[in-house]
């Protein structure tokens, strides 16, 4: 039983020749990285691949998809079309070039310690000699937990450290540090990007939560205080976890989420948005893999609006009903099978990847086909395939993607495509910075010619990239964040 989600589609329709261009939901669309339709007559541009722009007829046959795209990363060597053509902007490419789907690995903290973070990070993140072989090079951030109130039986690591050893800012659920010193600085170089929830207060008994306001209140001072500002959280855990708050309300059994019912002792989110959390995942399964959108609006018991987003977390269902989880280091070969990386790039869509990866014993962390299915991952990446990022930019990326307005100008023998605002239908409509647009691409037929600005201000030329045909149109874009595969890792004594 495939497929069993609903999930909001994301249509993108573009205006250009002088008028507003806005990403806006509208309904099921059918295409990825060759999104763009020149229509002659009303010089509108629609997401399709069934035809592509040209300079000089306004349309013509395409083949679908982005198939005369370079596989390198970076832009090519200038120049990249004609200069002496003069620019059209025909609209927005939905990917950053030479890119046709993104994807990001969402990790849940889960019986996580540092000597298994450490590890998972150094083969990930960087490109040194580990244990695992040598590093990927890939943009990867983790979740953490703030407390550890978790007094189920088993334990977190190959020396039988005990679940009261869990990775996590504070000792228990007290106010004393634990890894707080290493938690922050992961925080801050990138390593770290999602709240999996307040803590791990998971209990033998589901009645019983160590979980209070009075601790997410310590928590957000102390984030605050140590300038961590996340915008991920994910819920996590068994009814223990009364903090969590995506799904109250869907169905009898989430009635245990209090954290955004505000008649609730364990109310939270009055505090928990304000300080910046905008994108929730609500503890749900899903056995779709790419989708064209990952984000909804998720109205909360409260009233306050997030942004909701789909992970994948299943292959399929079984007889009754239940997910079929493969959310485990030893399920990432089937996640990330060569079937499922082929579709998202045919398809040109998003996925968000649900895993536990120091979710297990193994005294290698991960297993050897979960090591190779990583490998094949990044060799989509490096082949300029698959974006592979961290969540939080995947997130932030599909509601820029989607709700940004711009205007096309054209004077002097040049285009001027201005970003007017974000959209953002959820929490209201603003003008953004350059790191919110990062990654953008506009086709046009002449990118020496054409410039991009937010409102009327250009930006900044090192961060400008230009790019030849992709089989549908040259391109211009604002450049991607640039992969930062320093060694982050640090350990500490007594902390395991």
């Amino acid at each position: 039983m495939k497929a069993k989600t609903v999930w909001l589609s994301a249509a993108v329709w573009f205006i250009a020749a002088g008028v507003t261009g806005c990403g806006v939901d509208r309904g099921p669309e059918p295409g990825g990285a060759a999104d763009v339709a020149v229509k002659a007559v009303a010089n509108e541009t629609q997401n399709s691949f069934t035809t592509a722009p040209s300079a000089s007829t306004g349309t013509q046959a395409a083949q679908g998809g982005a198939t005369g795209a370079p596989s390198a990363v970076q832009s090519q060597p200038y120049p990249v079309v004609n200069t002496h053509v003069s620019p059209k902007v025909y609209g927005m490419r939905k990917f950053p070039y030479p890119y046709e789907a993104m994807l990001a690995i969402s990790s849940d903290a889960d019986s996580e310690t540092l000597r298994k973070f450490n590890l998972i990070h150094e083969f990930i993140n960087t490109t040194e000699m580990t244990p695992l072989g040598k590093g990927l090079g890939l943009d990867f951030a983790d979740s953490f937990f703030m407390y550890n109130g978790d007094n189920l039986p088993g334990y977190v690591d190959i020396h039988h450290e005990p679940m009261s050893d869990e990775l996590s800012w504070f000792k228990g659920v007290s106010n004393q540090p634990y890894a707080a010193a290493i938690l922050n600085h992961y925080i801050h170089v990138g390593w770290i990007d999602t709240m999996h929830t307040f803590g791990d207060f998971s209990q033998r008994n589901q009645n019983e939560t160590l979980f209070s306001r009075k601790l997410a209140i310590q928590a957000i001072d102390t984030l605050k205080a140590d300038g961590d500002f996340l915008t991920v959280w994910t819920d996590h855990g068994n009814k223990s976890n009364v903090d969590n708050f995506g799904d109250y309300g869907k169905t009898p059994f989430y009635d245990y989420q209090q954290g955004a019912n505000p008649w609730s002792k364990y109310y939270h989110t009055d505090l928990t948005i304000p300080y910046g959390i905008r994108f929730v995942w609500p503890d749900g399964a899903s056995d779709q893999f790419g989708m064209r959108s990952m984000i909804y609006p998720l109205k909360l018991p409260d009233g306050r609006e997030v942004w909701g987003f789909w992970r994948y977390t299943s292959e399929g269902f079984n007889a009754k009903g239940d997910p079929e989880w493969n959310w485990t280091p030893f399920g990432l070969d089937e996640q990330l099978s060569p079937a499922h990386l082929e579709e998202l790039e045919r398809d040109h869509d998003y996925a968000i990847v649900a895993q536990h990866l120091c979710g297990t014993t193994y005294p290698g962390v991960l297993p050897q086909p979960a090591v190779e299915a990583l490998r094949r991952l990044a060799q989509q990446y490096h082949e300029g395939k698959i974006l592979v990022t961290r969540t939080s930019r995947l997130l932030n990326y599909n509601v820029v993607q989607q709700y940004v307005s711009y205007r096309v100008t054209y004077e002097g023998g040049k285009a001027y495509i201005h970003i007017m605002a974000i959209l953002d239908p959820v929490f209201g409509a603003y003008v953004p910075t350059v790191d919110d647009v990062r990654g953008l691409t506009f086709y046009t037929s002449n990118p020496a010619k054409t410039v991009i600005e937010i409102r009327n201000t250009p930006i900044p030329a090192d961060l400008i990239q230009e790019n030849r045909s992709d089989g549908v149109a040259p391109s211009i874009g604002i450049k991607w964040w640039p992969v930062d595969t320093t060694n982050y890792a640090e350990t500490a004594p007594d902390i395991y």
